[in-house]
């Protein structure tokens, strides 16, 4: 997969974590489903939280690309439908972004991004001594899939109308769209990256449109 390389340092006029002089390259295809995915919720929803979180498997974790990728999937739908449930305030929509990455050891990790409604805003406590609310949603999930690691890196709260609130979480997330460590052009058929794909408001389907495509 041929994919565009760029060393701007502002992305729709928002400066993102790129730089020609530090050698800093991103792929704006990946900055660009950030984007419009966040701008998208925003239509929707006034108040929204962004969750950035890394997965990391097991130390003795056999490396299968299309397995984990399989991991990774399962494990988005499982905390889409526990934030879903009422013991989560039913969240209707809820977007998401990865990307995968294995570094000089070759260990694969997935930086991952959420975005849904703010419903609350205390997501719990994160300490050495066991996290609690969301963040140890996030955590048991993937412990239950793999048994692995995860990190919890940071989470933005954003209004709609607070456009610095903005700009400082797709700085943060744009990490997510360097080039280092995610190894295009190798021939093999899995996939480094995806995400949610939710519709802007106005192309929202009415229940009757979607019966008759359906």
């Amino acid at each position: 997969m041929k994919m565009k390389v760029s060393f701007n340092e502002v992305f729709k006029g928002i400066e993102i974590n790129a730089s020609k002089d530090k050698g800093y390259a991103v792929y704006p295809m990946i900055l660009d489903r950030m984007y419009s995915q966040i701008v998208n919720l925003q239509g929707y929803h006034s108040r929204i939280t962004v969750v950035r979180i890394d997965l990391h498997f097991p130390a003795n974790h056999t490396h299968d690309h299309k397995c984990e990728n399989t991991m990774i999937s399962r494990y988005i739908k499982m905390c889409k439908a526990d934030l879903g449930s009422i013991d989560w305030n039913k969240h209707k929509r809820v977007i998401h972004g990865w990307v995968k990455e294995s570094g000089k050891s070759d260990k694969p990790h997935y930086h991952l991004f959420f975005g849904f409604q703010t419903l609350h805003r205390n997501l719990g406590l994160i300490s050495g001594g066991g996290h609690t609310g969301m963040w140890k949603l996030f955590e048991s999930r993937w412990q239950e899939l793999t048994g692995g690691s995860v990190q919890l890196i940071r989470l933005h709260f954003l209004r709609r109308d607070d456009r610095k609130a903005f700009e400082a979480c797709f700085y943060h997330l744009s990490y997510l769209a360097k080039i280092r460590d995610k190894h295009f052009g190798t021939g093999e058929s899995y996939r480094r990256f995806a995400f949610s794909k939710l519709c802007p408001k106005e192309q929202e389907l009415t229940v009757l449109e979607e019966l008759m495509i359906a």
